[in-house]
């Protein structure tokens, strides 16, 4: 495969991925001129790599140096708060450019034009599909449970806590007092309702018990980050890198004092949807100007 075509999905402790809008004043009344267009790419670029690698080195454990802008894309563009799809030819006092701009470890760096934080994509995918401006999308690993934030202004890692599909197996090797992989093929069978009554009643009796460990790391997020209204949950989507039981998609629960009803993810919303998907991708023409500038900021 052409590595060019190649799109790689990271860990959050691999990879961070932010969408966010850059200003820029228009610096003549004239009409933006592809030169004008490639100039404020460039700047928008550095600017948005500027304000954010030390967050992302930050996040990563790594200094500085050791960080590499992987990827820069353009997802959005407005001419005076006009959102248009080819601003050449032009007039206007501002350019607006959102991008979606991808930083790794310099050894994880791989040979791809197409390089995403997994999670935070869907986040953004999950708004722009939704129509929702604000979100929270919650994914749930092996051994660790990662939180997303979508609002206007950016699309972002928030936060994680320790509880996934180890913790399930360890609650359930309590009770059934069997080896981790035939706990987990006996939480399979559950989750796909293959199981006895009496069994997927104990089975669920386990999970709430387990499930609350997940609930207050989700509340202790909820709480702290003040990006997020606690008086005004925005709405929640989970999913999990693995099956979840499908009750949980049709109870409430209460979290930080409020009664919230989880959304499941559309197992059609793909991160390839970014690149290959034309809504996502009507500025392929200023992407490749945005891979030229990476080139350049990121010389070998």
């Amino acid at each position: 495969m052409n590595p060019s075509n190649k799109i790689i999905g990271l860990d959050s402790n691999s990879a961070v991925t932010v969408f966010s809008s850059i200003t820029l004043p228009h610096e003549t009344r004239e009409a933006l001129s592809e030169s004008d267009l490639e100039n404020y790419l460039s700047k928008a670029v550095w600017k948005c790599f500027d304000k954010l690698r030390q967050e992302a080195a930050a996040r990563l454990n790594i200094d500085e140096t050791d960080l590499i802008l992987a990827d820069a894309r353009v997802v959005g563009v407005k001419v005076d708060g006009h959102e248009v799809l080819n601003p050449h030819g032009f007039t206007g006092k501002s350019f607006e450019i959102t991008l979606c701009i991808t930083m790794v470890r310099r050894e994880v760096a791989v040979e791809a034009e197409n390089i995403f934080e997994k999670g935070s994509t869907v986040s953004y995918l999950l708004s722009r599909v939704s129509g929702l401006k604000n979100l929270l999308y919650v994914e749930v690993g092996e051994s660790a449970t990662t939180i997303f934030l979508t609002t206007p202004l950016r699309t972002s890692y928030l936060s994680e806590f320790d509880w996934g599909k180890a913790d399930l197996i360890k609650s359930y090797k309590k009770y059934f007092e069997l080896d981790d992989g035939t706990v987990w093929q006996l939480f399979q069978l559950y989750t796909a309702n293959n199981v006895s009554v009496a069994v997927s009643e104990k089975m669920d009796k386990i999970f709430k018990e387990s499930f609350r460990t997940f609930l207050n790391g989700l509340t202790m997020c909820v709480r702290n980050f003040e990006d997020i209204d606690s008086k005004k949950l925005p709405p929640i989507y989970l999913k999990g890198a693995f099956l979840l039981p499908a009750h949980l998609y049709l109870k409430d629960f209460s979290l930080h004092n409020k009664r919230v009803k989880f959304r499941e993810v559309n197992p059609d919303v793909e991160i390839e949807d970014l690149v290959y998907n034309y809504s996502y991708n009507v500025y392929d023409w200023l992407n490749q100007l945005a891979r030229r500038r990476i080139k350049w900021l990121m010389p070998q």
